[in-house]
């Protein structure tokens, strides 16, 4: 049996307040990525598809995708800042929230 990966962090959403999020290894690029649940119309669960990181920000935008809906309604995504883990050249932040957080 596989081991899962997850941690709870404090990150800022777009409106810049303090959430808290759970974060999981992706089955598919096993990158770690906030968990979002199932989307609403279908209840099929989202997919994570990739990750974009907004150097001049320090927002990290992550986009899934839900296989049940009609191709244009697929989409979602979650932005977050993460709090414990921004460095102050702000470089690779993706990086650093794999290598910072522990279990």
């Amino acid at each position: 049996m596989e081991k899962k990966i997850e941690y709870k962090l404090t990150a800022l959403n777009t409106q810049n307040h303090l959430i808290d999020i759970i974060v999981h290894e992706c089955q598919h690029c096993h990158e770690l990525v906030p968990k979002v649940g199932n989307c609403p119309l279908c209840g099929t669960a989202y997919n994570h598809l990739q990750t974009i990181e907004n150097f001049q920000t320090g927002f990290l935008h992550y986009i899934y995708e839900c296989s049940g809906c009609p191709e244009d309604r697929r989409k979602a995504q979650k932005v977050i800042k993460p709090t414990e883990v921004v460095d102050d050249d702000r470089l690779n932040l993706r990086k650093n929230l794999k290598l910072r957080l522990s279990p």
